[in-house]
């Protein structure tokens, strides 16, 4: 079974994609490069109130698979729900229930990927309206 990434792993995998030394990167984001390399090596968790500035520097582009993993990994990092899903959840009064459906169905990981990939087809998208 392949080991999932840690943020801290992720995210300096994409500085040195981009080519930042660690120095340099820290200061381009206003932070002390000493704070900066304590979350890479992830003794210090992510700050959330440079998330969206670090995704930036790095070319992350808000909304792509990267942005997603970036946040999602950071607030597994800080045991948080990602800001995106609380509002997911706030704004249809049926996901509580599915996620609860699913809770007590006791699915197994790779039900729920199956379940994930079935959604995924498009088979459940809207039709065009004509």
């Amino acid at each position: 079974m392949k080991k999932k990434e840690a943020f801290s792993s992720f995210l300096k995998r994409k500085r040195l994609e981009k080519g930042f030394g660690l120095r340099e990167f820290a200061r381009g984001i206003k932070m002390q490069p000493s704070n900066y390399c304590s979350i890479e090596s992830g003794s210090l968790q992510p700050p959330s109130d440079k998330l969206e500035e670090i995704a930036s520097a790095l070319g992350i582009k808000k909304g792509s698979h990267d942005y997603y993993k970036f946040m999602d990994l950071a607030s597994e990092t800080r045991d948080e729900i990602p800001p995106d899903i609380i509002e997911l959840i706030k704004s249809n009064s049926l996901i509580p229930s599915m996620l609860r459906t699913i809770e007590d169905t006791e699915l197994k990981p790779a039900q729920l990927k199956r379940l994930i990939e079935d959604i995924r087809s498009g088979r459940y998208r809207k039709e065009a309206s004509n």
